[in-house]
C-alpha cells in the first residue's frame, strides 16, 4: 500500500502555495510527516526577515489540513503572537492560556456541545504557530527581558512534551460539568518564528573578528562585458543559513533548553527578483490582484507589462529586509493615483476588450523617480 502523505507529496502541495523557500518546504513537509502520523520530534523554528514568507507557510499548512479529508482529525491550528502569551496578571498561568485559545479555535469548528473526549483529542493533535518569537528573547536592547524569559519557560513545558490537566467546561447531557482533560503536548506540533533582526549582523561580526573558528569563504564570480571580454574576480557571500550555529541563538538570547526542543531549524533566505515578480502574479494575497479585482467593477481591464514588473521587482530587491512586503508599498503608492481617477489617465486605452488601463515602464519609472 502506498502511503498518502509521505514528505514529498506534501512538499508538492505546499509549492503550490508558496514562492521559494524549497529547503524551508522540506523541512517543514518532513515535521508534517511526523505529525500527521503520531510521530515525535517534529517541531520547527523560522528564521527569517520580514516579508519572506514564514506567515505564508504557516497559511499554507493550515491548508493543507483543511483541503484534505483525511487530516480532519489535525485541523486545529491557531496563529499567535509570541506576546500575547505575556501575563496580564501576576501569577498567571501562559499554558492555560494558550489552552482556551486553542480551546476556542476547537469551538469554533465544531461547535460548543462538543464532548470532553473529543475537545480533548482536538487539542492533542493541534499545531500551534506562535510567531514573532524572537520578541521573547532573555534580553532585549541589551537588559534583562524578564517577560520573554518566563514566556520561553512556559513553552517549553509544553515543547517538553509533557502531560498536562486541562481543566474545563463541557456539557453532558445538556447541562454543563466541570471536567479536567489530560492533554498529551507530546502530540502537538509547535512551528515557531521570528525576524531575529541583529542576529544577522551578530552572526556577521563573530566571523570578521575571528571570536571562533568560523571564517567567511571566497568565491570566484566571472563578468562577461559587452564588448566579451571575460574578468574574474574574487568575493565574499555572506547568508546567515550558511553560517548560523545553535549557540548564536543562545547568545541572542533564546534559552538552550528552549531551542533544543526544535528538531529542524528553517531559515529563509531572502527573495530573488523572479520569486518577487512571481508574488505579484499568482500570489492570493497580491496587491496586484486586489488592484485587477477593483478596476473589473468599473468596466477597466488592468494590466501591467513585464517590463513594469521587472521594474516594481528590482526596487523591491534595494528593500530585502522587508521582503514582499515592499512590493506592496511600491506598488500601492504608484496605483493610487489611477485608482482615484483612471478615466482621465492617458494609460486607459480602448481595445477590442473595453477598456483597458496599461501600467508600463514608463508609468513605473516616473513613479520611482518621484521618489528620488
Amino acid at each position: 500500500m502506498v502511503e498518502p502523505f509521505l514528505p514529498r507529496r506534501i512538499f508538492d502541495y505546499l509549492g503550490g502555495k508558496v514562492l521559494g523557500q524549497l529547503d524551508v518546504l522540506k523541512l517543514i513537509s518532513v515535521s508534517l510527516y511526523k505529525h500527521v502520523h503520531d510521530l515525535k520530534a517534529g517541531n520547527v523554528l523560522f528564521i527569517g526577515n520580514s516579508g519572506t514568507g514564514k506567515t505564508t507557510v504557516m497559511k499554507a499548512v493550515n491548508a493543507f489540513y483543511d483541503e484534505h479529508e483525511e487530516m480532519e482529525r489535525f485541523r486545529v491550528m491557531i496563529i499567535i503572537n509570541a506576546n500575547t502569551l505575556a501575563a496580564e496578571n501576576e501569577g498567571e498561568d501562559r499554558t492555560l492560556r494558550l489552552f482556551k485559545k486553542i480551546e476556542a479555535k476547537i469551538r469554533a469548528l465544531y461547535g460548543s456541545d462538543i464532548d470532553a473526549a473529543t475537545l480533548g483529542s482536538y487539542m492533542e493533535n493541534a499545531t500551534v504557530c506562535i510567531d514573532e518569537v524572537d520578541k521573547i528573547s532573555a534580553r532585549i536592547s541589551g537588559k534583562p527581558n524578564v517577560e520573554g524569559i518566563s514566556i520561553q519557560y512556559a513553552l517549553l513545558t509544553l515543547l517538553e512534551g509533557e502531560k498536562c490537566n486541562y481543566s474545563t467546561e463541557v456539557f453532558e447531557n445538556g447541562a454543563p460539568k466541570r471536567v479536567d482533560i489530560p492533554i498529551d503536548t507530546s502530540k502537538m506540533l509547535f512551528i515557531c518564528g521570528g525576524a531575529f533582526e541583529e542576529l544577522f549582523d551578530q552572526v556577521y561580526t563573530q566571523i570578521v573578528n575571528r571570536r571562533d573558528e568560523r571564517r567567511l569563504k571566497e568565491i570566484s564570480e566571472v563578468d562577461r562585458a559587452a564588448d566579451g571580454s571575460v574578468s574574474v574576480r574574487t568575493c565574499v557571500r555572506f547568508t546567515l543559513k550558511e553560517y548560523l550555529k545553535l549557540s548564536d541563538l543562545f547568545v541572542y538570547g533564546m534559552m538552550p533548553q528552549f531551542i533544543s526542543r526544535f528538531s529542524s531549524v528553517a531559515i529563509f533566505e531572502n527573495l530573488r527578483k523572479e520569486d518577487l515578480k512571481k508574488i505579484m502574479i499568482t500570489s492570493d494575497d497580491s496587491p496586484l490582484r486586489y488592484s485587477r479585482d477593483y478596476f473589473r467593477h468599473m468596466g477597466i481591464t488592468l494590466q501591467v507589462t513585464d517590463k513594469a514588473l521587472d521594474l516594481i521587482a528590482d526596487e523591491g530587491m534595494k528593500n530585502a529586509r522587508i521582503g514582499a512586503r515592499a512590493l506592496r508599498e511600491i506598488y500601492t503608492g504608484l496605483i493610487a493615483p489611477l485608482e482615484f481617477d483612471p478615466f482621465s489617465s492617458d494609460k486607459l486605452r480602448e481595445t477590442d476588450k473595453g477598456k483597458t488601463l496599461v501600467v508600463d515602464q514608463g508609468l513605473v519609472e516616473s513613479y520611482l523617480t518621484r521618489l528620488e
